[in-house]
């Protein structure tokens, strides 16, 4: 490097170092004052010692830290850092602020306005919108009209809609509601997410219309196998989307119910033992399998184990049992109209009751403290549990041979079904003030003996129906008590019916017959 570039860069060094002690001074005088005389000295004795830091060319080599002059002196640089980020901590404080306030605008104008700002998609397919209802529903012999639907209206849209209305929108899905602060214990976080998440507490579906039920037939529930023979007993499980179907072949098998599939998860085969009766514990881990021999079966559907008790040749059999609600009580139909009261996992008698006639029918109440029996006559007794003795007797109006009986799952409304074909509905508290009470109503719909009433869970739906003929099967609404004319209407015959059983959450509606399990798909009804 020649002299002339070294002098060239020295200068120009020079000037940066000239630069930054011009900053340094007026730094100094804003912090401190300094006499301009002590300045003055202090630059005469540079000078004469040869270290002037401003004339670096004539006075020698450079001897400023090169730290000194990329960082400053080390105390000036914490202030200027402080400084800085004071500064900006304000800055911030005053941006959030603001945000606030714009936020509490928008809030404000939402409020005005009742509407809620559309966040924009981040994507957008054409054809979403190109695509109208009317090109993909199309009327035809099975659907009828579609007047109901708009068929001018985007796919799209009916999509939508139909998914909010079934699933509804979950919290965690709404992005125009703030944050709320966490619960700190875990039950608060179980229930958040019980509301949210899942069908089991979603908004009750309406009421349900008197006139016209919506209702598909689906897949019969025993499709993979038909093994079981006349379907005797059909009852979905409480706590899974299951179905138990047992018949006289001595097959017991559990489906999973979903209305396309119905795959069989499981197979329970007892030979030389027709299945008379099958009832599922309310812990929905076991099974009791009842038949008109001297003993009976207990399955535990966990283990996959069954265990066989002999009952008491005086007790009679399982041919015709109920279980109580509470899980403890097994009571079963034995000869001369008596009533066995059992343990329900021991089949160990507790005690016994009488009435007059043969027992047709057992339910309870559900505090599982009332019995109710029905009769081959006319005669319906009620027990009481507790004093385990008669309670109350009366008349069923116009019946001369009792068939079957149920109690709504409100306690309030106690169907009962005559071999004359008549299905009276009684108000049960009048019920239990007289022995010869009036029915609020009365369906004479079919003309033969009534095999099955039932009830759905929330006390709206009444099924009744005849084994004796084809397709006897009828669905009564209440309060109105106004039977469906369009159900099940023109759909596929539906066989003899021998039991009926509503799911959990009354989505479905299965029926048993000589060999088919029918299974309905009430639309009304969300959850399973």
């Amino acid at each position: 490097m020649s002299d002339d570039e070294l002098s060239d860069d020295m200068q120009e060094l020079n000037e940066l170092i000239a630069e930054y002690r011009e900053k340094e001074q007026e730094e100094e005088t804003n912090e401190q004052d300094v006499d301009e005389e002590e300045e003055k000295s202090n630059q005469n004795s540079e000078n004469k010692d040869g270290k002037n830091k401003n004339n670096v060319e004539t006075s020698g080599p450079l001897e400023v830290p090169m730290d000194k002059v990329l960082f400053g002196d080390k105390d000036k640089l914490l202030k200027n850092l402080k400084r800085a980020v004071g500064q900006k901590a304000k800055a911030e404080e005053s941006d959030t602020q603001s945000e606030g306030d714009d936020e509490g605008d928008d809030k404000e104008d939402e409020s005005s306005t009742g509407k809620k700002k559309k966040r924009k998609p981040v994507w957008v397919d054409e054809d979403d919108e190109a695509i109208q209802l009317g090109d993909v529903k199309k009327e035809t012999k099975h659907t009828g009209p579609l007047d109901h639907l708009k068929l001018d209206k985007t796919y799209k849209e009916h999509l939508t809609a139909r998914f909010t209305r079934i699933v509804n929108q979950p919290k965690w899905a709404n992005l125009d509601e703030k944050d709320k602060a966490k619960h700190s214990d875990d039950e608060g976080d179980d229930d958040d997410l019980l509301r949210t998440v899942g069908f089991l507490n979603k908004p009750p579906e309406g009421i349900l219309p008197d006139k016209h039920i919506s209702a598909k037939r689906m897949k019969d529930v025993n499709r993979a196998t038909y093994a079981e023979g006349n379907v005797n007993s059909i009852q979905f499980h409480p706590t899974s989307t299951a179905a138990l179907v047992a018949g006289d072949k001595g097959i017991a098998s559990i489906y999973a119910i979903d209305g396309t599939q119905n795959d069989k998860l499981h197979n329970i085969h007892i030979p030389n033992f027709p299945i008379k009766c099958a009832r599922l514990l309310p812990c929905g881990t076991k099974a009791v399998f009842g038949s008109t021999l001297h003993y009976a079966y207990l399955y535990d559907l966990m283990t996959a184990k069954e265990t066989r008790y002999s009952l008491r040749k005086n007790s009679g059999n399982l041919n015709n049992f109920t279980i109580s609600p509470c899980g403890r009580y097994l009571v079963s139909a034995g000869r001369c109209g008596e009533i066995h009261i059992q343990e329900a996992k021991t089949f160990e008698i507790i005690a016994s009751l009488k009435q007059n006639d043969n027992v047709a029918s057992i339910c309870f109440t559900n505090d599982s403290q009332r019995l109710i029996v029905s009769s081959d006559s006319a005669n319906v007794c009620v027990f009481s549990m507790r004093q385990q003795r008669l309670e109350h007797r009366f008349l069923d109006d116009g019946c001369i041979a009792g068939k079957a009986m149920d109690l709504a799952p409100n306690q309030r409304l106690l169907a009962t079904g005559s071999m004359e074909g008549v299905v009276n509905v009684y108000d049960f508290e009048n019920v239990m003030q007289t022995q010869t009470p009036l029915p609020i109503k009365s369906f004479l719909n079919l003309t033969t003996a009534i095999s099955c009433v039932k009830f759905n869970h929330s006390s709206e739906l009444l099924g009744f129906a005849s084994s004796r003929v084809p397709n006897a099967l009828k669905l009564a609404h209440f309060p109105s008590g106004t039977v469906y004319a369009n159900f099940p209407g023109f759909m596929p015959k539906i066989g003899n019916v021998r039991c009926m059983e509503f799911s959990p959450h009354s989505a479905y509606l299965a029926m048993g017959n000589n060999k088919e399990c029918p299974l309905f798909r009430l639309k009304h009804f969300k959850n399973y």
